[in-house]
């Protein structure tokens, strides 16, 4: 676990511009997360994790270069040296080495007296993570929200996530991610950030500018592991683990659901989380990327990064965690769009399953090829 005294000792401040700051007031930056998509969906809909799957998610991008600006030193802002480590802040891990890995980048746009610049960025066979920083010459509040798009070309359905921090007044630092829902191990992908605006929600005041940038990226080195047989079902889920991807800072699974009709017609959601450990007791925590499938949202295929793997196991443990849910007014809500403007709540269909009920699989154990 790492700790703010040691991120600490990653920030980079140019003497000649900047005042220095003392340790204490960074301790007492908090690092607020919000996650908000910022991929394509601008309506919030409550629900549980089937709401994320995006089979239905069409990504439309344009050929147009974007202009963007290469200052000699693009990192002079006083922010923390490695954002993934500062942004986790020793919550899970996950992150601990993906600095070491991303490609620096250092590409500015400034709209409207904000400046945002990318700052290092990585893609890893599955997900592309950018982390920016932000110089504003106004407080942009606690928690801004960016609204735009980061669009994977070649991507027919994305899901991600993305939080930002306040390290000053006018400063700030941030992380986006993206994960292609048909794009599997490709050697190179090209991406596009466009941010439409910038929200402050203790004023409700919203900046609009345009900051847009397009960059390729390569794929960290990975060992993609196809798996068949590996499998365990009970009470009508079946989860299948078909293949894993293996790159210097962690480690994709992919895995699907299959939900049993009796189950579909007595729940109306299901979900399954796993748990990976290794032979050698490690703990591994992950993100999911979320996933595609049927309309209904019952059989899925999912993946979930996890931080790096220890080089000495040889085996990795699986255990997925099954939840079966009843979708009610208060934990789930759907609406649609008329053709006239209108919104429409959709009513819930009435099943006999009530509550929720929870239970765990048999564990699926995947001898490591080396």
């Amino acid at each position: 676990m790492k700790d703010i005294y040691e991120l600490l000792n990653d920030i980079d401040i140019d003497e000649n511009e900047f005042e220095e700051m003392e340790v204490s007031e960074f301790e007492k930056t908090k690092v607020k997360k919000a996650l908000k998509k910022s991929l394509n969906e601008k309506k919030k809909i409550k629900g549980w994790k089937r709401n994320v799957v995006a089979s239905a998610i069409i990504i439309g991008l344009s050929v147009s270069a974007f202009g963007l600006s290469f200052p000699a030193y693009a990192g002079n802002i006083p922010v923390i040296g490695d954002i993934f480590r500062f942004l986790d802040n020793g919550r899970t891990g996950l992150y601990d080495d993906y600095k070491e890995y991303s490609t620096e980048i250092n590409m500015t746009e400034e709209s409207k007296g904000i400046t945002v610049t990318i700052n290092d960025a990585i893609y890893d066979g599955k997900t592309v993570s950018i982390t920016y920083s932000i110089e504003s010459d106004q407080d942009l509040g606690n928690d801004p929200i960016i609204l735009g798009h980061l669009d994977i070309k070649g991507s027919t359905g994305q899901a991600g996530s993305s939080t930002i921090s306040k390290v000053d007044e006018n400063h700030y630092v941030g992380l986006i991610t993206a994960s292609s829902m048909n794009l599997t191990n490709e050697d190179t992908v090209k991406i596009k950030w466009k941010i439409e605006s910038i929200t402050i929600p203790e004023k409700q005041e919203e900046i609009k500018g345009k900051w847009n940038f397009a960059l390729g990226l390569d794929a960290t080195e990975s060992n993609t592991q196809q798996l068949s047989d590996h499998s365990v079902e009970r009470n009508g889920v079946q989860v299948n683990v078909g293949e894993i991807s293996i790159t210097p800072m962690s480690f994709i699974v992919y895995y699907d659901q299959v939900v049993s009709e009796e189950i579909r017609n007595k729940w109306h959601g299901v979900d399954v989380e796993i748990e990976v450990k290794d032979d050698l007791g490690n703990s591994y925590s992950g993100e999911g990327n979320g996933g595609t499938g049927d309309s209904e949202g019952y059989n899925i295929r999912w993946s979930k990064t996890f931080e790096k793997l220890d080089e000495k196991a040889t085996k990795l443990i699986i255990t997925p965690y099954i939840t079966l849910r009843e979708y009610t007014s208060e934990n789930f809500g759907s609406v649609e769009i008329t053709d006239n403007g209108e919104h429409r709540e959709i009513p819930i269909p009435t099943k006999p399953g009530k509550g929720r009920e929870e239970f765990v699989l048999e564990d699926i154990v995947i001898e490591l090829e080396k």
